[in-house]
């Protein structure tokens, strides 16, 4: 499976960020990509670049967490271009805040399209190949966080770690139907994603001043969504079970298997009352004043 030419590509969340990046690599090598977004003016916008490089790909509109709206997509796609060769489940959402904090409704949205997202496509589309009989992949980009523990995103952290577990599930289900199954565990990537999180319960100035830390080191060191991407087509031309990338999400990935209780206490030094009541203590008032309008500038 190295090559990809006349070959149907299916990529939610491809309206931008990493969905974007591997919807357009997919497309120079060949595919026919189905670029999908809950956001419709962002993927028109994916397929346009691409289209506007002489290759092929078509736009649809689905809210990943609608079973019935993932259903149709299946089918849809389906009756327009036969069944993929390659499904890349990338839609993804988060939030920001502490546990208490978060309501019912903020729950059910991460599960929404963090896991049932994944669920949904996996179904409908890996049932069109494992009956098509043709194999195929199914790439489903969870995080370090499935296997990281994280302040201020424990129940992201949670989605992403049932979505680790559903893929491996997956891969042991579908072995031998010649449809594999990959977990891809981005870290530290360039996408917006992490600006974009709802913030919840952060009223408090320390703890938001200790957030926008961790956003603006994070993209200090962030990796390009293209780096990911390039990555996803080689694990569709293969069937790794779990690649964590780039190079700092292997080191994450690794500790965990060797020391995890070193994993959780590192985890723990990122507290946010830790850090927030350290720097209160360190640093002068007006001092944290001006971090907070340096940060500000830097985010906006």
């Amino acid at each position: 499976m190295a090559g990809f030419d006349n070959e149907i590509v299916v990529i939610t969340g491809a309206g931008s960020g990493i969905g974007r990046a591997t919807a357009q690599r997919f497309a120079r090598r060949g595919a026919t990509v189905i670029a999908a977004d809950i956001d419709k003016e962002r993927v028109v916008d994916t397929v346009a670049s691409i289209r506007l490089e002489g290759e092929r790909a078509v736009p649809y509109q689905v809210d990943v967490s609608d079973a019935e709206a993932m259903a149709d997509f299946a089918d849809d796609v389906y009756s327009a271009h036969g069944v993929p060769r390659v499904l890349v489940n990338n839609a993804g959402f988060t939030t920001a805040g502490p546990f208490l904090e978060h309501t019912i409704e903020d729950w059910d949205r991460l599960m929404g399209v963090n896991l049932w997202g994944l669920v949904y496509g996996s179904t409908f589309f890996g049932r069109q190949m494992i009956d098509a009989g043709t194999g195929g992949r199914i790439i489903n980009v969870t995080s370090v966080a499935a296997f990281t523990p994280i302040p201020l995103s424990t129940p992201y952290c949670t989605t992403k770690a049932a979505a680790q577990m559903l893929t491996e599930g997956l891969r042991l289900e579908f072995a031998g139907t010649g449809v594999g199954v990959s977990a891809i565990c981005p870290a530290f990537v360039d996408t917006g994603f992490y600006d974009s999180a709802q913030a919840v319960g952060l009223a408090d100035v320390a703890a938001r001043r200790t957030r926008n830390i961790s956003r603006y080191a994070a993209k200090l060191v962030a990796h390009s969504p293209e780096t990911i991407a390039k990555t996803i087509v080689r694990v569709a031309a293969r069937n790794p079970a779990v690649v964590p990338t780039p190079i700092e999400a292997r080191a994450l990935y690794l500790a965990t298997r060797v020391s995890p209780g070193g994993a959780r206490a590192a985890a723990r030094l990122l507290k946010v009352d830790d850090l927030s009541d350290l720097m209160n203590r360190l640093i002068p008032e007006a001092l944290l004043g001006r971090l907070d309008r340096f940060l500000a500038k830097r985010l906006d």
